[in-house]
């Protein structure tokens, strides 16, 4: 009786054993498989948070510390809570660039810090490969039902157009002009 006790207690040990080792491999094997990380496609922004740039179209500023903000097609509130959004209706390259993103209150703020831009400071757009830098000719406060400043343009500018806090029916325009 005891042979068969004694028998019983060392296969259940081992079947726990077996249940660790497949467990304990199997656990750490996903934790070792690292994913793949494109480290030529990796923009740094305010030093702590890594952006993946998005098919190369980004945006720069460099005297509100904002580097290759990747930018997506629309000015939803589901695409501004990642991207800048670019206003469909509006140039992408040539012409009249029309862009928009939040400063204030969510999880991304792109814009938060448009304000502080002043006369001739530069805008770097890249639009797949395709830079242009821009220079900052007007800062001008807008309602929010103002789309005359998204009009298309015979001159390559880029207009910035965000919210201003307290205000819910202004928003900031900045207007830059291409170098060229």
């Amino acid at each position: 009786m005891h042979v068969k006790k004694f028998f019983f207690v060392i296969i259940f040990i081992l079947i726990l054993f077996s249940f660790f080792i497949v467990y304990f491999f199997n656990f750490n094997s996903q934790k070792l498989s690292p994913k793949v990380l494109d480290l030529d496609n990796i923009s740094l922004y305010n030093k702590d948070i890594v952006y993946i740039k998005d098919k190369e179209w980004s945006l720069s500023i460099p005297k509100i510390n904002l580097y290759d903000i990747p930018i997506k097609d629309s000015v939803e509130d589901d695409v501004l809570e990642s991207y800048i959004g670019h206003f469909p209706t509006s140039s992408y390259y040539d012409g009249n660039v029309c862009l928009a993103a939040h400063n204030f209150g969510f999880s991304n703020n792109h814009f938060k810090n448009l304000y502080l831009l002043n006369y001739d400071d530069e805008i770097k757009y890249n639009y797949y490969g395709n830079v242009k830098i821009y220079k900052v000719k007007n800062k001008i406060v807008i309602n929010d039902n103002e789309f005359n400043v998204l009009n298309n343009t015979t001159n390559n500018k880029i207009t910035l157009i965000t919210c201003i806090s307290g205000s819910p029916s202004k928003r900031l325009c900045i207007e830059a002009y291409c170098k060229e």
